[in-house]
């Protein structure tokens, strides 16, 4: 598990390492005393994560973190992470991280933007690690705290699958088991 905060640490801005300094030091980011990472117990990760009071915003980016990249590497969940609020910041889309996360799918099954959100299933978290994982990811990519990425995706699909849509935007990154794409507006702008 210490690999795991490790990469999550790396990818924290200095801003971010000094404002949560008792969250980075308790991840087991390595501390100005010690040069290696400390040992984090599953119970001190679920303390930590508890002790973070998430909004309802904060609460829903966490969920499609969780449902859509809990078995990603840390770059992948935070790229998940940082579609929805490229999306937030985009006229094309809704103006709230919770509409934005739900878009689609109210009326009929499998019609959403993200699947997991209509796909019939329960949306109760049952992997407490990746959940906590997935919640204070969440907090820093709203905060602000990590670099995108995707270098601004909209939209991103897994590499198993071949959505009809792919075609009509610009390939960004793979990362972990997603490939991301842009507008073409954006792909100009950035590059």
């Amino acid at each position: 598990m210490t690999g795991f905060y490790a990469r999550f640490a790396k990818s924290f801005s200095a801003k971010a390492a000094i404002i949560a300094g008792f969250s980075v030091v308790a991840l087991g980011v390595a501390t100005p005393s010690s040069a290696e990472p400390a040992k984090v117990t599953k119970s001190q990760l679920i303390s930590i994560s508890k002790q973070i009071a998430l909004s309802d915003e904060v609460t829903c980016l966490a969920q499609n973190i969780y449902f859509e990249a809990r078995s990603e590497p840390v770059d992948g969940m935070l790229a998940v992470g940082h579609v929805v609020l490229n999306r937030l910041a985009s006229d094309r889309f809704p103006d709230t991280v919770c509409k934005v996360v739900r878009q689609g799918g109210e009326q009929r099954r499998h019609r959403c933007q993200f699947s997991w959100w209509c796909d019939g299933r329960s949306d109760e978290p049952r992997n407490e690690v990746a959940w906590n994982a997935s919640r204070l990811i969440a907090w820093f990519v709203y905060n602000g705290q990590t670099a995108d990425p995707t270098g601004g995706a909209l939209w991103y699909h897994a590499d198993y699958v071949s959505p009809y849509w792919r075609e009509a935007f610009v390939v960004g990154p793979q990362i972990g088991r997603h490939i991301f794409y842009l507008n073409a507006e954006s792909a100009r702008s950035s590059g």
